[in-house]
């Protein structure tokens, strides 16, 4: 059982681990390396829900004595018929309302969009067009995401190839966004209209991707880990944590860069600016660390529900914030165009 996992695990006597199994079981291995036949059980708790550990030794020597490697198939249920395990039985219910909820959100923008045509078309242009692959890039994650778990649901197994994609796809929204703030911070739309010599934050912005999608599929080849409850359990987690601190120092010191080089009205706003994005950028690290404060069959729900709602919190208030007329609207380059609203007589970089 869960409870007694670590203590098992820190025995040095291999064989002595066997003392503390609830059942056991005879395998037969075939040795001209053929499937053999099903070994059929049932396992029960009253108390409360628990994660089963499962173990092959071979203490009798009933093996050669060289490197041997076994394939396995393994196949559980719940006492309902549930292929899902306690940890995952709401995340279909969660994540087809996740779904659902971020199509209006995405909808309820370009409407707004579509409303205010004439006075906005700079911002949609300059930020806009990054924000708008990370929301469709969030709705696309969760659909397939959806989709895997409904397959999942009935025959045990999904569609990994989904699966796969909606993690790389939902790693990428977040990357888009992380982006952004850091581009805004450094002044794009504020202190210049055009994007010069941060042109460099391309392959920056690239790299880190790279990075993120590398962490996805090193993450998905410990699937079966012991230690795993969630999908950034272990390394990868750890790895992604510091990797959003290190984002989050560089956008603080661009806030700060860019306040020092503008006056009253943009400092208010970037010290506005800089809150929200801490939320953002701290939302991750907070989520991974408070997980950890639950019970292993709770972790993976804790995890999941947390990160979509940061990244459906975080389309929400860039939306707002580039799709009114709000303050950024007032203090950014926009304010500086010729179109209704703008001030024609404001001096704009145009590096």
């Amino acid at each position: 059982l869960d409870e007694d996992w670590a203590e098992v695990e820190a025995m040095e006597d291999i064989c002595k681990r066997r003392d503390k199994a609830r059942q056991r079981r005879e395998i037969v291995v075939n040795p001209e390396g053929e499937w053999g036949e099903w070994v059929n059980g049932s396992l029960a708790q009253s108390q409360r829900p628990h994660i089963w550990y499962f173990a092959i030794s071979d203490c009798d020597g009933a093996l050669q004595n060289f490197t041997h490697r076994l394939r396995f198939e393994f196949k559980a249920t719940q006492d309902t018929g549930s292929e899902f395990s306690i940890e995952m039985g709401w995340m279909p219910l969660a994540n087809f309302f996740s779904s659902v909820a971020s199509a209006p959100s995405s909808g309820n923008s370009s409407s707004r969009r579509e409303a205010s045509h004439g006075l906005l078309v700079p911002c949609i242009l300059l930020s806009g067009l990054c924000l708008w692959p990370a929301i469709v890039l969030q709705f696309i994650a969760q659909v397939f995401h959806t989709i895997h778990l409904w397959v999942y649901a009935y025959d045990g197994n999904g569609v990994k190839a989904m699966e796969v994609l909606s993690e790389i796809l939902f790693m990428l929204s977040q990357v888009t966004q992380t982006s952004l703030l850091i581009l805004i911070a450094l002044g794009y739309t504020l202190l210049q209209s055009k994007i010069g010599e941060l042109d460099l934050m391309i392959p920056m912005c690239f790299m880190v991707g790279v990075i993120h999608i590398m962490l996805v599929g090193f993450g998905k080849i410990k699937d079966d880990a012991s230690y795993k409850y969630h999908e950034n359990e272990g390394v990868v987690g750890w790895v992604l944590l510091v990797m959003r601190l290190l984002l989050y120092v560089w956008f603080l010191w661009a806030v700060q860069s860019s306040a020092s080089e503008g006056g009253m009205k943009l400092q208010t706003f970037l010290r506005q600016y800089r809150a929200a994005g801490s939320l953002y950028f701290l939302a991750y690290p907070f989520i991974f660390i408070i997980t950890k404060c639950f019970a292993p069959y709770w972790q993976h729900l804790v995890m999941a529900i947390g990160l979509m709602s940061m990244q459906m919190g975080s389309n929400l208030w860039l939306a707002s914030l580039f799709l009114t007329r709000g303050e950024y609207f007032k203090v950014s380059t926009l304010s500086a165009s010729s179109l209704p609203g703008g001030s024609a007589g404001r001096m704009v970089k145009e590096e």
